[in-house]
C-alpha cells in the first residue's frame, strides 16, 4: 500500500541528473523513527516522506521508548517535539472530544432540556415521608430485580437455612404477621428466611416480600419488639422503593463519572470517588434514616414498643468495634440514629395509642408472657 506514493512520486519527477543519484542511495541504519513523518529527504524537486520507506528500513529493536506518539517523547529519537500525523493527515482527537469542538451553542441547550425534562419527569414523592427523589426504575423492574436477587441469595446460602418449624423461624413469622397489614405493597408474596450464621449481624427485605434474616442479630434484638424495628426498618426499605432509587442513583453517577472523565481526559476514579462522597452516600444515609423514620411507624401501629428501637440502637452501638466514619459510610451511624429514633417517639407513641395498642395491654408484663417470652 505504500508503493503507488512513491511510484507517482518517480513518473512527476522532472528528469535531473542529480535525481538517480538520490534513488541509488543506500539506507543505513536510520538515526531517526521509521514512524516519524515530519523530516524529508530532498533531491532537486524530488521530496517525499520517509514514512513511505518505513516497510523496507531494517528493523530496530529496544530503541523505541514504550509510547511511539507520546509528545514527550526524545529529540535523540527523532521526534522532536511534532505531532504524530497519520498519512500526511491532522492528529485525531478521540469523537467525544470532536464532538464537543463542534458543538454549537444550541445543542448544549437541546441536551441540557433533554437530561432536564428526563429528570423531572422521573421525580417522585415517598409518600410516607414526602421527600422528593429521582427514580426512573419502575415498580415491574424493580420486582424483577428482586426475583433475580432472591435466586442469586438462596443459591449463597443454600444448607443453611433454617426449616419453617424451627421454632426460631416460626416466632419471626410471628413479628413479620403482625407488621405485614403496615406494609402496603402490592403483589408481595411474604416468605421468612432464618439462616443459621452466628457471626453475621444482618437483615434484609427483597422487593416482593422476600425476608432474611441472620441468626448473628438475634442476641442484639432481644425480644420481639427489637426484632420489630429490624423487620420494620427493613420492610421500609421496599415500601419505600429504595433498591430502585439505588439504581437510578447509580445511572446517574455512571454518567457523571464517564462525562467529567471524557471532559477533562482524566481517569474515572478519582470522579467516581468525588461522587461517592458527594452524591452516593449521602443519599444512602437519607434512605437508611427515612427507612428508620417508616419502620418506627409501623412497629409502633403494629403495637410494638417504639423505645425498643432506641434501645436496639444502643446495643448495635455497643457491638461495633471499627466502624468508619459516617461521612464515609453508607449508614449513619449507631448513636446517631439511636438519638434520632428517640426524637421520633413523640409521634410513634402517638400513633401506638391511635391503634389502640394500650387495649390490648402492650406494655403489660402478664400480657408477655401470655404472648409467650422470645427467648433465643
Amino acid at each position: 500500500m505504500f508503493g503507488l506514493p512513491i511510484a507517482r512520486a518517480f513518473r512527476s519527477a522532472p528528469p535531473s541528473s542529480t535525481a538517480l543519484p538520490a534513488l541509488r542511495i543506500a539506507f543505513p541504519a536510520p538515526r531517526y523513527s521509521p514512524i516519524h513523518t515530519s523530516r524529508t529527504i530532498s533531491s532537486s524537486s524530488l521530496t517525499y516522506r520517509t514514512l513511505a520507506f518505513s516497510r523496507t528500513l531494517p528493523r530496530l529493536s529496544g530503541r523505541f521508548p514504550s509510547r511511539p506518539f507520546s509528545s514527550s517523547a526524545r529529540q535523540g529519537y527523532g521526534y522532536r517535539n511534532d505531532r504524530y500525523r497519520r498519512f500526511g493527515g491532522s492528529a485525531r482527537e478521540p469523537l467525544f472530544i470532536r464532538m464537543l469542538q463542534n458543538a454549537q451553542p444550541k445543542h448544549f441547550v437541546i441536551i441540557g432540556v433533554v437530561i432536564g425534562g428526563f429528570y423531572i419527569y422521573n421525580t417522585e414523592t415517598v409518600e410516607m415521608t414526602g421527600r422528593r427523589r429521582f427514580n426512573c426504575i419502575p415498580a415491574h423492574q424493580e420486582l424483577k430485580m428482586g426475583q433475580k436477587s432472591y435466586q442469586d441469595v438462596l443459591s449463597d446460602v443454600r444448607g443453611r437455612i433454617l426449616p419453617e418449624n424451627h421454632p426460631i423461624t416460626m416466632k419471626v413469622n410471628k413479628v413479620l404477621a403482625r407488621l405485614i397489614p403496615q406494609a402496603p405493597i402490592e403483589g408481595a408474596n411474604w416468605k421468612v428466611h432464618v439462616i443459621k450464621d452466628d457471626g453475621m449481624v444482618n437483615a434484609f427485605v427483597l422487593p416482593g416480600g422476600k425476608v432474611f434474616v441472620y441468626t448473628g442479630i438475634l442476641p442484639i434484638c432481644e425480644d420481639e419488639d427489637g426484632l420489630a424495628a429490624v423487620l420494620g426498618h427493613e420492610i421500609a426499605h421496599v415500601v419505600a422503593h429504595h433498591p430502585a432509587e439505588r439504581m437510578s442513583n447509580n445511572i446517574v453517577t455512571i454518567g457523571a463519572v464517564f462525562l467529567v472523565s471524557m471532559l477533562f481526559d482524566i481517569s474515572g476514579h478519582i470522579p467516581s470517588m468525588l461522587f461517592n462522597l458527594m452524591y452516593s452516600l449521602p443519599n444512602s444515609r437519607t434512605q437508611e434514616a427515612e427507612a428508620d423514620d417508616i419502620g418506627l411507624m409501623m412497629m409502633s401501629r403494629a403495637c410494638y414498643n417504639p423505645e425498643a428501637a432506641v434501645k436496639l440502637w444502643g446495643r448495635m452501638q455497643q457491638a461495633e468495634k471499627e466502624a468508619p466514619p459516617q461521612f464515609m459510610s453508607t449508614h449513619p451511624s449507631s448513636y446517631n440514629r439511636m438519638e434520632t429514633i428517640r426524637g421520633w417517639l413523640t409521634k410513634a407513641e402517638a400513633a401506638y395509642e391511635e391503634s389502640g395498642c394500650h387495649s390490648i395491654g402492650g406494655f403489660v408484663p402478664g400480657f408477655r408472657q401470655a404472648y409467650g417470652d422470645f427467648g433465643w
